[in-house]
């Protein structure tokens, strides 16, 4: 790669980056409770052709720059919102299911259910099972059984438990489990920090 295609490359990261950070600053005014939780996740761009997407191991937000370029104002800020409550809802690891993709899918209801609730603008290709809003992830896993055409369903992002396929040098311990498990309990605790549906999910965390 040359000088002058170094230099670009990292402009159009700087560039993303800067984006994501921008995001985490609106929160301050409009949504506290992101707002604090934002502080516990290092943005880390990922620039390995291997990884086109975006995900979390609960110590850093992990987001292709070239992925992120595609994405809408409204998708990109909704994508970070989603990957810090994968970490608050509990889904750094995963249960041994039969079916992983089908719990990634129940999943990503389960947050963007709470994202809803918290009033967090969606994109059009938001996944959510109207039906399911208020049902546990593992309760939509086994309504997700019954789909008819279940491949017509896609994700946002990685799981974080199948993160360590895709960036093998990532690990999640059970430390960090633990740990965003009283984020929630604190932040629920905090009078009028959440809604009450959203603060009774994370007491029961």
């Amino acid at each position: 790669m040359t000088i002058h295609n170094c230099v670009m490359a990292n402009n159009h990261v700087q560039q993303e980056m800067a984006k994501w950070q921008a995001d985490r600053e609106s929160w301050a005014c409009t949504l506290p409770a992101m707002d604090f939780f934002s502080q516990f996740l290092a943005l880390t761009p990922v620039t390995d052709s291997r990884f086109h997407s975006a995900s979390t191991d609960g110590k850093s937000i992990f987001f292709c720059p070239d992925y992120s370029a595609t994405l809408s104002d409204t998708s990109r800020q909704f994508l970070q919102a989603h990957l810090i409550w994968h970490c608050v809802a509990g889904h750094l690891t995963a249960p041994l299911v039969a079916d992983y993709r089908r719990w990634h899918l129940a999943c990503d209801h389960e947050v963007n259910a709470l994202l809803l609730a918290l009033d967090v603008p969606f994109p059009a290709d938001a996944l959510l099972f109207p039906v399911c809003v208020g049902r546990s992830a593992m309760s939509v896993y086994r309504w997700l059984e019954g789909h008819p055409n279940i491949a017509v369903e896609a994700s946002l992002d990685i799981h974080p438990a199948a993160l360590w396929h895709e960036l093998p040098n990532t690990r999640i311990d059970h430390s960090t489990v633990a740990v965003w498990r009283q984020r929630a309990h604190l932040i629920a605790k905090e009078p009028g920090a959440l809604p009450a549906r959203v603060a009774k999910f994370c007491e029961a965390r």
